[in-house]
């Protein structure tokens, strides 16, 4: 079980910022690197023999260019491309399919930011269903009377562009964005454990919603939010464990030891002495659990009251309206001066007028 000391998030969809900081350029190198890998290939003759074969070689060229600290294992990708080319065709499946799937997988193994099953499931998935798709397009699209190597060119480009989509995926992260659910509240936690968690819930919203600046500061207090709820799962736990260990009824049990000491057997003495032993680290046990239990109580008040403050100073660090005054505002108080000076010389004018 994760550490209940830890603030732990929960999970959302985001995008990995170095992922997508790169996917434009690594794209580009795919669909380039295929393109100029199947047209060669295409001027030595083998795309009208084995245009599958050469299809996955570009698919191979194209993935080895995504990493570049990695274009040492061109060939390897390369040649693992061709084998699960090769792997579907034997089983009567679009050689396309299987290479492009083997393309998927290799990216997430090249990768720096991919690392789990996940990751290479999504790659092989989005990419044959990009390279599959972009093949489809491409025989439908492209006219049936151009020459080979511009058929061969263009089929690849078109394949490429879609496959090369196969990155977005992997490009995708989890993060911490949402508190606890009422569903998985009420699932994890009794009645009488659930108020700090729905309080934990309810000043996150406040503050998140209405007043946080960015989405930082909104998966911080996501944390903290989360880790009132799993403070609470521990304190539950402990609960349960305080009592299941009766102090009385273990002291009887250490008295009753006790009592029959002088028995005349010495196995049996021994036993009993042990047992009595055993009893007493048991009831030392209980007491280290009541002082986990202690502090982590506290910890759901610290955290608790970390969440009020970061509201209420959230709600001072905002802009207010009072901070700032309207750029023309000293330009239309000095009208509205000019305006009052020039009707009270009127006024004045006017009575002057009327006392001759």
């Amino acid at each position: 079980m994760p550490d209940a000391l830890q603030p732990s998030p929960s999970t959302a969809l985001l995008a990995d910022r170095r992922a997508t900081r790169a996917l434009p350029k690594q794209q580009a190198g795919w669909i380039a690197a295929q393109t100029v890998t199947v047209a060669a290939l295409a001027v030595a003759g083998l795309w009208a023999t084995q245009p599958e074969l050469t299809l996955s070689l570009g698919l191979g060229a194209g993935i080895s260019v995504i990493a570049p600290r990695r274009l040492w294992a061109a060939p390897l990708v390369m040649a693992l491309v061709v084998v699960g080319g090769l792997c579907a065709d034997a089983v009567r499946i679009p050689a396309i399919v299987g290479a492009s799937a083997a393309a998927g997988l290799i990216a997430a193994w090249l990768l720096p930011w991919t690392a789990t099953w996940l990751d290479h499931l999504n790659g092989a998935l989005a990419t044959a269903a990009g390279a599959s798709i972009g093949l489809w397009a491409a025989t439908r699209l492209l006219p049936a009377d151009l020459a080979p190597v511009a058929t061969a060119s263009l089929t690849a480009l078109v394949t490429g562009l879609v496959a090369s989509q196969g990155l977005v995926p992997l490009a995708l992260r989890f993060d911490a964005v949402n508190p606890p659910s009422r569903r998985e509240i009420r699932k994890a936690l009794p009645v009488s454990y659930r108020p700090p968690v729905q309080r934990a819930a309810e000043l996150y919203r406040e503050a998140a919603r209405r007043q946080a600046p960015d989405a930082e500061t909104r998966r911080g207090l996501c944390e903290v939010t989360r880790w009132v709820f799993r403070l609470q799962i521990t304190l539950k736990e402990l609960d349960n464990e305080l009592r299941d260990i009766d102090v009385a009824d273990v002291s009887r049990r250490i008295a009753d030891c006790e009592r029959h000491d002088d028995a005349v057997d010495d196995f049996t003495r021994e036993r009993r002495r042990a047992t009595a032993e055993h009893l007493r680290r048991l009831l030392d046990h209980r007491k280290g659990i009541d002082v986990e239990r202690t502090r982590t109580d506290a910890l759901v008040g610290y955290a608790l009251a970390f969440l009020e403050e970061a509201r209420a100073g959230l709600a001072l660090a905002r802009r207010l309206p009072g901070e700032a005054s309207p750029d023309r505002l000293p330009e239309v108080l000095e009208r509205l001066r000019t305006h009052a000076a020039e009707g009270d010389a009127r006024r004045r004018t006017q009575r002057e007028m009327q006392s001759l």
